[in-house]
């Protein structure tokens, strides 16, 4: 099977390069990787035009000189990359390539541009794919409802083998005891959409409760000057700020840490989230995007539909308080990310999805399709 994968560069941060780069080497079909132009901050209107036309006549030669059986275009559900993804789907279906198109991101604010605005236009560009692809039964039941007619597979996201496998034994664990602090890790992009205040709301009413919870945030984005002058402000005690960290960086502050905070107020499939499991620790998560199909609150942490600080407080306070608890549930999401989210498993899956289309393979609707087997679908949140 010939595929050819239209991505960023895998130098770049996000999650589209992220998922392709650790996919790649457990891969046993025909891979060509077709790299799309990077968009730069504070680009014209114009400039952004001609590179989406550049790429577009890039990707015609590349799909009329390597005749791939199929092509996978990751776009999110986003405003940006919808009008060039859209564009080279239509040179694909043009030139008689199979195309599945693989949603990584849903914006809401998008949808409803989408289904109030252009419901007709984004209906004849996507909806000529063969095949789409979400992380999360949401976002499979929304596109129905917008009408599509065709296969669509719930997916997820992946950790790489080797960081699941250098997790394998934690570094430190709260049942140390000996006076050591609860460490509360908030790890992801610095922006208001992230629950950045909502978690540093959360903490201090952690803190006050229980002195010995230090916060560490991890990562850079817009809003970190003002959340730092939040923080100064506001006098929260003991919040270390790491910046950005990637590879082996990144291991070493999930290990360092006791549990989770995710407040995210949208998803599709958070990375961090499943790379927190695979560092054996129990997470507390606002209930977004594909989460919601597996995630087990009381067994893996907690999710909550809440975004409420006092809400994710009491949890947190809860974990901090019982040692044994967090163990439980840090062994149960080490092993459950073993098993469902490491990259080789999900390569298997995602080409098991292209050899459906190229088959004319439909998935039965209410059964467990390729890309999702072996995830529960009973995730609930308190």
């Amino acid at each position: 099977m010939r595929m050819l994968i239209v991505t960023p560069d895998f130098g770049m941060a996000g999650g589209v390069a992220a998922f392709h780069r650790m996919l790649r080497d457990h891969m046993t079909s025909d891979l060509e990787y077709f790299i799309v132009g990077s968009r730069r901050r504070n680009e014209s209107f114009w400039r952004s035009v001609c590179r989406c036309l550049w790429d577009a006549v890039r990707f015609y030669r590349a799909v009329r000189e390597w005749k791939p059986d199929v092509v996978i275009l990751n776009p999110s559900l986003r405003g940006k990359a919808l009008p060039r993804d859209g564009l080279l789907l239509l040179i694909a279906k043009g030139l008689g390539t199979k195309v599945v198109v693989f949603f990584h991101g849903w914006d809401s604010r998008c949808e409803r541009f989408i289904r109030e605005r252009c419901l007709r236009l984004f209906r004849a560009v996507f909806f000529r794919a063969d095949a789409l692809v979400v992380l999360g039964a949401l976002f499979h039941n929304r596109l129905m409802e917008m009408g599509y007619g065709g296969p669509i597979y719930v997916a997820t996201t992946a950790v790489e083998d080797s960081f699941i496998t250098d997790c394998d034994h934690r570094a430190r664990s709260p049942e140390d005891g000996g006076g050591k602090p609860f460490r509360v890790l908030f790890l992801t992009r610095i922006e208001k959409a992230k629950g950045i205040y909502e978690a540093l709301d959360t903490y201090r009413m952690v803190k006050r409760d229980n002195p010995q919870t230090v916060l560490t945030v991890a990562g850079d984005g817009n809003e970190l000057a003002t959340v730092r002058r939040y923080v100064r402000d506001r006098q929260i005690r003991d919040v270390a700020f790491t910046g950005y960290l990637k590879g082996e960086a990144k291991r070493r502050v999930f290990l360092a840490s006791d549990c989770y905070l995710f407040p995210s107020y949208s998803e599709g499939m958070p990375l961090s989230v499943l790379e927190a499991m695979a560092c054996g620790l129990p997470v507390v998560t606002h209930a977004v995007g594909g989460l919601r199909d597996f995630f087990e609150s009381e067994r893996m942490g907690f999710m909550t539909e809440s975004q409420l600080p006092e809400v994710y407080a009491r949890y947190i306070g809860r974990l901090a308080r019982d040692a044994e608890l967090c163990r439980q549930m840090g062994r149960f999401n080490r092993a459950y990310a073993k098993e469902h989210f490491s990259a080789s498993k999900v390569a298997v899956r995602f080409e098991d999805i292209c050899r459906d289309v190229l088959a004319g393979r439909v998935p039965v609707e209410g059964k467990t399709t390729a890309s999702t087997a072996g995830l529960s679908t009973a995730g609930r949140a308190v």
